[in-house]
């Protein structure tokens, strides 16, 4: 009995099955290697902006700010920071946009710059009249909003009785001369504010 083999087109048939499987799978660990060493440099940008951000943090002065600095990285790198700083609104409140220009190897180019900004609360940074400017800006605000000033009060909410309506006893209402003052017998409002006059003995006979 004789033995039937492959032909040469099931054998070309088969090298091209392996050959598309063994692209298949290199591409599919090439992309693996590729996203870990995405990620990985992606940690190291994130850490080199914290160490950034942290810089900036720790400078205290207003001039400092806006020169920057340098600072030192892992594995022998550099990096580059300054912030422009912009007052806002809010008294004490400045908004500062932090640039850094970070080397990705030892001794080689800068990258692009990273932009930011960050909201710090520094007093020391503030100019007492523009301070004073703001803060009188925010009261007169809040006056319009509210319908009143601080130093009036809210007069404009008290509401006043109605005319020939019977006050309780214990309550507060106007008096005669428009004075404010405690209710005397049948709710009628006592004059000046003082307590009525006790009633008078009557004359022995």
């Amino acid at each position: 009995m004789r033995r039937r083999g492959f032909t040469l087109i099931e054998v070309l048939m088969s090298l091209a099955i392996f050959a598309l499987a063994a692209v298949s799978l290199g591409a599919a660990y090439s992309n693996v290697l590729m996203g870990r060493l995405a990620l990985k440099q992606d940690e190291q940008r994130l850490d080199d902006l914290a160490r950034c951000r942290a810089a900036l943090m720790e400078t205290p002065g207003f001039d400092d700010v806006e020169t920057g600095g340098e600072i030192h990285l892992p594995g022998d790198r550099t990096a580059r920071w300054k912030g422009k700083i912009e007052a806002t609104s809010v008294s004490d409140l400045f908004a500062v946009q932090l640039t850094c220009e970070i080397q990705a190897v030892k001794d080689g180019d800068y990258g692009d710059e990273i932009n930011e900004t960050r909201m710090l609360l520094r007093p020391t940074w503030s100019i007492p009249s523009d301070r004073q400017k703001i803060r009188d800006d925010a009261r007169e605000r809040l006056e319009k909003e509210r319908g009143y000033k601080e130093a009036d009060g809210n007069s404009g909410f008290i509401s006043t009785p109605t005319k020939g309506k019977k006050l309780v006893p214990g309550q507060t209402g106007k008096g005669k001369n428009g004075t404010t003052g405690q209710n005397g017998k049948n709710g009628q409002p006592t004059k000046g504010g003082q307590p009525p006059a006790p009633p008078r003995p009557a004359p022995k006979q």
